[in-house]
Protein backbone atom coordinates (compact mmCIF):
# COMPACT_ATOMS: atom_id res chain seq x y z
CA UNK A 1 0.00 0.00 0.00
CA UNK A 2 0.95 3.62 -0.21
CA UNK A 3 0.50 6.58 1.32
CA UNK A 4 -1.68 9.75 0.48
CA UNK A 5 -1.73 11.48 -2.86
CA UNK A 6 0.39 14.61 -2.36
CA UNK A 7 1.34 16.28 -5.46
CA UNK A 8 -0.46 17.35 -8.74
CA UNK A 9 -3.40 19.39 -8.09
CA UNK A 10 -6.99 17.64 -6.60
CA UNK A 11 -9.49 17.78 -9.22
CA UNK A 12 -12.65 17.37 -6.54
CA UNK A 13 -14.28 19.81 -4.56
CA UNK A 14 -16.34 19.31 -1.54
CA UNK A 15 -18.71 21.88 0.45
CA UNK A 16 -21.95 22.34 2.64
CA UNK A 17 -23.39 25.81 3.56
CA UNK A 18 -26.19 27.21 5.33
CA UNK A 19 -28.33 29.06 3.04
CA UNK A 20 -30.59 32.14 4.93
CA UNK A 21 -30.22 34.88 2.48
CA UNK A 22 -33.65 36.22 0.39
CA UNK A 23 -31.25 37.80 -2.62
CA UNK A 24 -28.57 36.78 -4.18
CA UNK A 25 -24.84 37.95 -2.42
CA UNK A 26 -24.30 41.55 -4.13
CA UNK A 27 -20.74 40.65 -2.88
CA UNK A 28 -19.54 37.41 -3.67
CA UNK A 29 -20.52 33.65 -4.86
CA UNK A 30 -21.55 31.56 -2.16
CA UNK A 31 -19.86 29.10 -3.92
CA UNK A 32 -16.48 29.23 -5.80
CA UNK A 33 -15.14 25.82 -7.70
CA UNK A 34 -11.67 26.03 -8.13
CA UNK A 35 -11.54 24.29 -11.44
CA UNK A 36 -11.16 25.81 -15.16
CA UNK A 37 -12.49 24.67 -18.18
CA UNK A 38 -15.28 21.83 -17.90
CA UNK A 39 -16.16 20.31 -14.69
CA UNK A 40 -19.17 18.44 -13.28
CA UNK A 41 -20.88 19.18 -9.98
CA UNK A 42 -23.66 18.03 -7.74
CA UNK A 43 -26.20 20.11 -5.59
CA UNK A 44 -27.81 18.20 -2.93
CA UNK A 45 -30.60 19.86 -0.44
CA UNK A 46 -30.00 18.61 2.66
CA UNK A 47 -32.50 20.94 3.88
CA UNK A 48 -36.56 21.21 4.51
CA UNK A 49 -37.04 24.38 2.05
CA UNK A 50 -36.94 25.17 -1.34
CA UNK A 51 -33.51 26.77 -2.95
CA UNK A 52 -33.12 29.11 -6.35
CA UNK A 53 -29.49 28.89 -7.65
CA UNK A 54 -28.29 31.30 -10.11
CA UNK A 55 -24.79 31.30 -11.94
CA UNK A 56 -24.44 35.27 -12.73
CA UNK A 57 -25.65 36.44 -8.95
CA UNK A 58 -28.70 37.72 -10.53
CA UNK A 59 -30.79 35.77 -12.70
CA UNK A 60 -32.70 32.47 -11.48
CA UNK A 61 -31.65 29.54 -13.23
CA UNK A 62 -33.26 26.67 -11.46
CA UNK A 63 -33.94 25.47 -7.99
CA UNK A 64 -33.60 22.90 -5.80
CA UNK A 65 -36.65 21.41 -3.72
CA UNK A 66 -36.42 19.02 -0.85
CA UNK A 67 -38.55 15.62 -1.53
CA UNK A 68 -38.90 16.49 -5.43
CA UNK A 69 -37.30 15.51 -8.26
CA UNK A 70 -35.03 18.24 -7.99
CA UNK A 71 -33.77 18.12 -4.33
CA UNK A 72 -30.60 16.18 -5.84
CA UNK A 73 -29.19 17.92 -8.99
CA UNK A 74 -26.11 16.44 -11.97
CA UNK A 75 -24.76 19.13 -13.94
CA UNK A 76 -22.23 17.37 -16.81
CA UNK A 77 -19.43 19.18 -18.23
CA UNK A 78 -20.49 22.55 -17.64
CA UNK A 79 -18.28 25.66 -16.96
CA UNK A 80 -19.26 27.16 -14.19
CA UNK A 81 -17.25 28.54 -11.61
CA UNK A 82 -19.32 30.45 -8.89
CA UNK A 83 -22.92 29.69 -7.63
CA UNK A 84 -25.29 31.81 -5.91
CA UNK A 85 -27.66 30.56 -3.91
CA UNK A 86 -31.27 32.04 -1.82
CA UNK A 87 -34.54 30.94 -0.31
CA UNK A 88 -38.21 32.41 -0.12
CA UNK A 89 -38.18 32.17 3.92
CA UNK A 90 -35.85 30.31 6.42
CA UNK A 91 -32.51 28.30 6.16
CA UNK A 92 -31.47 25.32 4.04
CA UNK A 93 -28.07 23.06 3.88
CA UNK A 94 -26.78 22.70 0.70
CA UNK A 95 -23.70 20.25 -0.44
CA UNK A 96 -21.89 20.87 -3.49
CA UNK A 97 -20.01 18.14 -4.75
CA UNK A 98 -17.39 18.92 -8.07
CA UNK A 99 -15.22 17.19 -10.40
CA UNK A 100 -12.69 17.59 -13.18
CA UNK A 101 -10.52 15.40 -15.01
CA UNK A 102 -7.34 17.72 -15.28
Amino acid sequence: MTGPITQGKDFNYFTKLTVANTTFDAVAADVMIPFRGLASFSIMNEGGVAVEYSFNGSTVHGDSTPGEGSEVLVFEHRRVSKIWFKVASGSTTIRIEAWASS
